[in-house]
């Protein structure tokens, strides 16, 4: 994968996410543009707040149904933060792993969330998908967010056993029961543990929620999400 990533550089250089000019991810002077996640926002699930109570899809689940104890992004998905996305996602640009890493860590340590986490780990793909795909786009920029986070970073322990179809494409209502019983861990004892999951982007919360049961239900004392991007 980064001998491919190498040779799209050189023929297809890097190009500003925000300007798209070629010379750097994000080109100094262009940073101001990024759709920075700023308050106010809500605290549990990340959604912008515009009034006092949130109205997310995860802050109107019953309090048996949400195991996600909270959710941090490090931009909206808009803009270049939509883009970001895009290009680690399905064009495979490998480069953008360790822009994204220093911009996860440093809006992990902006909210206050350094010295809270045991464990970091990537939302798993399924192996077909993964396979497809080359590589799990979570799991290229959660290792460097990891490192310089000082965050033990694991992978593997929490599989995804069910293909599922895309979250895109299924409706809000219906994402919840599309991720059902997706996942199963395959790792040692993780009792009284708080537990950070990475993803690209969180749309729903669905897909970080049923990984958090999962956990839960292993002994996990806290699970959060962390991810790239926040739909709203």
């Amino acid at each position: 994968m980064e001998i491919l990533s190498k040779l799209a550089e050189f023929f297809y250089p890097t190009r500003c996410l925000v300007c798209k000019q070629a010379g750097a991810v994000v080109h100094s002077g262009c940073r101001t543009a990024l759709p920075y996640i700023e308050e106010p926002f809500c605290h549990t699930c990340a959604m912008p707040l515009k009034d006092r109570h949130c109205q997310g899809s995860l802050c109107r689940l019953p309090g048996r149904a949400r195991a996600l104890d909270g959710v941090r992004s490090v931009f909206w998905h808009t803009g270049a933060g939509r883009e970001a996305v895009l290009r680690l996602k399905y064009r495979g640009v490998y480069t953008l792993r360790t822009w994204s890493g220093q911009e996860a860590a440093e809006a992990f340590a902006r909210f206050g969330l350094s010295n809270n986490f045991d464990l970091l780990m990537p939302v798993p793909l399924h192996p077909l998908r993964e396979h497809k795909r080359g590589y799990n786009q979570a799991a290229i920029v959660a290792e460097p967010f990891a490192a310089l986070s000082n965050l033990t970073y694991r992978t593997g322990w929490l599989r995804r056993e069910r293909y599922t179809p895309s979250q895109l494409q299924v409706g809000g209502g219906n994402r919840s029961q599309n991720v059902r019983n997706a996942f199963s861990w395959q790792g040692p004892e993780i009792s009284n543990m708080k537990i950070l999951l990475f993803d690209d982007v969180c749309t729903s919360g669905s897909t970080l929620n049923e990984c958090a049961r999962v956990l839960k239900a292993k002994g996990a004392a806290e699970v959060w999400g962390f991810t790239l991007t926040r739909e709203v």
